[in-house]
């Protein structure tokens, strides 16, 4: 320890910088010498700031006072007083308000005093610093477990306080009032609400709120399902502030939003749910873009609001820094929104009117298309200006970039950027995490130089979510689907298959004749049916009329013995498929049961379909298009079915849902949706069996609630283990020999359909 006629040797300073540099000396006399040495060091210096200042007086006491209390409160406190507008009645209320902190947690008391810096640059009055303070103490107060609480209250002093915090002091109220009932259930929970959770609720008021977090209180049972609602990062969270706001979902406008933003810019526009930018500093709930994707909220009151905050965040994503119509440089956010607007009603004058209708205040020179500059208030359309995340976006793309082309000299330039595009669109924005799950993804996939075609083929990308049995709940737009066409290069396979099988070919063709139904007859004068039978009318009006009843028997009933059946087969295109059972390969015994399947079909008449599927991670789903429904059987797509070939793995819920999505577009009454694999589903970051075969189930459950009947087919004779998770056993079938798969699918195509 120092001793004290050393340290006061050591320094010179007035009487009460003295007796404060004394009560330090013995706050810290249980501690270790060094530890001791180094905080004296800091006081010491802190004092002799003080001793310039014309509140030093009042400082220095605070200070000693703060000594007896607790030796970690004194450089915090030294640290951010100086900060605080000279006024000894408003330093006496703040430090109160720390003295009361340590009374239920010395650790919300210190973050308090470090915060208060960023507090005072950025609340409004100084009289917002001591609410701000009492608000945390307030909190504490009503707790009934105070304990439960001190994890909430000190992230509400740092987020409350940030620079990008979009909230005023009175919503914050509101949300440590939320927070204090969720720490009951879940302490973590009440600190996630704080810290981010509470952008889930920006659109709601103060009882929508209320009933949201009731929602979660009631419906979450475990500790991981409260935390990852309370985090807002739940599907269940998401949906439950959807159903308490109403208006246009994201989900059902999403592509007429980005067709209308790409004729405004002329390229492509990504759309994404503002849902990913949780956490983001400075981000709010509203719309706002990382300089490559447009992010809005998945709910709006109306599609005008959404067409406005798409349009004006495409202007604001256009180049790397932000010119204004004159040609300057501009880097005030409101002056960015300004000059976005003026772009938007200098491209689409009529833009204007919908704008006035949204913001009252909104006015415009008619002659200039300029905007009135003088204290403009936000409008519902503006959204958040995310300069940092833009700029971390650019910066963390070019470097993991570069770092992929040095280790991966054969990646194809647009595989790495829509890999890239679409980690970054999923939240993944630090590089050293961006670049190791970029890495792991590149090492399972080997590099071959595409063909030309390849190169010119058509590819769609679909976003599906996944399901998560840790959390029990989707993770939403977690899956890339890439739906492209199968190679179209002439081979002999289907036609070989014809010419080999042609007996069998003609007996099931002929078997499947016989289900093709006949004309319909018509039944007339019936109680119920499809329309009107006018003349059987006529004749129950004329009835009525003479005084003898009117007839109900006054409709036609068409026999309703009619085929409504359509079918989606999925071919599983795994690199296991590519073995050999008997001297032949799976997949070519997939294909020829396809060819025979497709000859039977177009005997029958039922619209069909037929993919096939691999995958190599979340972000390359593909799935490989031989026949769309409205396809004709002909030779390009006997070309297609004989080049599919065993490549990837099998992330088989995405496949089934985007089969799923397909087959809602056919209005056939009988929905088929049939799988042939030879293996349990399985991928990168999916091979955990319980985690893949509880997303399967899941999308087979979702299969099955919009009227679509799954069945699948399966050479694996471990198939049975992990088939009863998925399906009823009625959904299923363990080949005990891939061989009979040819002359086997026919006849469980008529089991399901007849």
């Amino acid at each position: 320890m120092i001793s004290q006629d050393k340290a006061q040797r050591q320094i010179r300073m007035s009487r009460s910088g003295e007796k404060t540099f004394n009560a330090a000396m013995r706050s810290v006399s249980h501690l270790r010498p060094q530890t001791a040495a180094k905080f004296l060091a800091g006081v010491e210096k802190e004092i002799k700031a003080i001793e310039k200042t014309k509140d030093k007086t009042v400082i220095l006491s605070e200070a000693e006072m703060l000594c007896r209390l607790n030796w970690s409160l004194v450089l915090p406190f030294f640290t951010a007083v100086v900060k605080i507008p000279s006024d000894i009645n408003l330093i006496l209320k703040w430090t109160r308000i720390a003295v009361h902190l340590t009374t239920y947690d010395i650790d919300a008391a210190i973050t308090f005093f470090n915060r208060t810096p960023e507090a005072v640059k950025n609340f409004d009055a100084p009289q917002d610093l001591i609410t701000w303070g009492q608000q945390g103490l307030e909190a504490f107060k009503t707790a009934i477990d105070k304990k439960r609480l001190r994890k909430a209250v000190n992230a509400y002093f740092v987020e409350s306080s940030d620079a990008n915090c979009g909230y005023p002091l009175e919503r914050w109220r509101s949300f440590l009032d939320q927070a204090i009932r969720i720490s009951m259930t879940s302490v973590d929970a009440a600190l996630g609400f704080i810290q981010q959770g509470n952008q889930a609720c920006s659109l709601l008021s103060e009882n929508q709120t209320i009933s949201w977090v009731n929602r979660g209180i009631e419906e979450c049972t475990s500790e991981k399902e409260r935390i990852n609602y309370f985090n807002g990062t739940s599907l269940r969270a998401k949906q439950t502030s959807d159903i308490l706001i109403p208006g246009v979902a994201l989900k059902n406008k999403r592509n007429i939003l980005s067709i209308i933003c790409e004729a405004l810019t002329g390229k492509p526009v990504k759309l994404r749910s503002n849902a990913s930018l949780l956490g983001c500093k400075g981000f709010t709930g509203a719309a706002a873009t990382d300089g490559r994707n447009i992010y809005l909220p998945e709910m709006a009151s109306s599609f005008e609001l959404f067409k406005l905050m798409a349009l004006h965040q495409a202007m604001i994503l256009q180049g790397d820094s932000y010119v204004s119509v004159d040609g300057t440089t501009i880097s005030d956010p409101v002056q960015i929104h300004l000059d976005a607007d003026e772009r938007l009603i200098k491209q689409l004058p009529g833009l204007a009117l919908e704008m006035k209708k949204l913001s009252d205040d909104f006015k415009i020179d008619r002659d200039s298309n300029r905007l009135g500059r003088k204290a403009p208030t936000t409008k519902p359309w503006w959204g958040d200006i995310l300069f940092d995340l833009m700029k971390e976006t650019d910066e963390t793309i070019s470097w993991v970039k570069e770092k992929a082309i040095e280790e991966y000299e054969d990646i194809p330039p647009e595989l790495l950027e829509g890999l890239l595009e679409s980690l970054i669109a999923g939240g993944e924005g630090e590089p050293d995490a961006l670049w190791k799950l970029l890495s792991e993804m590149l090492d399972q996939i080997e590099f071959t130089s595409p063909d030309p075609e390849e190169l010119q083929e058509t590819v769609r990308i679909f976003f599906y979510k996944e399901w998560d049995r840790e959390i029990a709940d989707y993770k939403l737009e977690w899956c890339q689907v890439r739906q492209r066409i199968a190679r179209e290069n002439p081979n002999t396979f289907v036609l070989e298959t014809q010419e080999r099988l042609r007996g069998i070919i003609r007996l099931i063709r002929k078997q499947f004749m016989k289900l093709k139904p006949e004309t319909f007859r018509k039944y007339r004068e019936q109680p119920t049916g499809d329309s009107l039978d006018l003349d059987a009318l006529v004749k129950a009006l004329t009835d009525m009329r003479s005084g003898a009843g009117m007839s109900e028997n006054v409709y036609i009933r068409r026999d309703k013995r009619i085929r409504d059946v359509s079918a989606f087969f999925l071919v599983d295109l795994s690199g296991s498929t590519g073995e050999e059972i008997n001297g032949r390969r799976v997949i070519d015994i997939q294909k020829e049961a396809m060819a025979i399947m497709a000859e039977a079909l177009e005997a029958l008449g039922d619209p069909y379909a037929i993919y096939g599927f691999s995958t190599e991670g979340r972000f390359r789903v593909d799935l490989f298009r031989v026949k769309n429904f409205k396809d004709p059987y002909d030779e390009t797509v006997q070309y297609r079915l004989g080049n599919l070939e065993p490549h990837g793995l099998t992330r088989m819920g995405a496949v089934v849902r985007h089969a799923t999505h397909k087959l809602e577009e056919v209005t056939t009454a009988v929905k088929i949706l049939v799988i042939l694999t030879d293996g349990r589903p399985y991928d990168l970051e999916y091979g955990h069996l319980e985690y893949a075969i509880s997303d399967t189930k899941k999308a087979f459950q979702e299969a099955r609630s919009k009227n679509i009947h799954p069945f699948i087919i399966t050479s694996d004779q471990k198939g049975s283990d992990y088939l009863r998770m998925i399906s009823p056993q009625t959904e299923s079938i363990v080949l005990q020999k891939i061989e009979l798969l040819p002359t086997l699918l026919p006849a469980l195509y008529r089991r399901l359909t007849v």
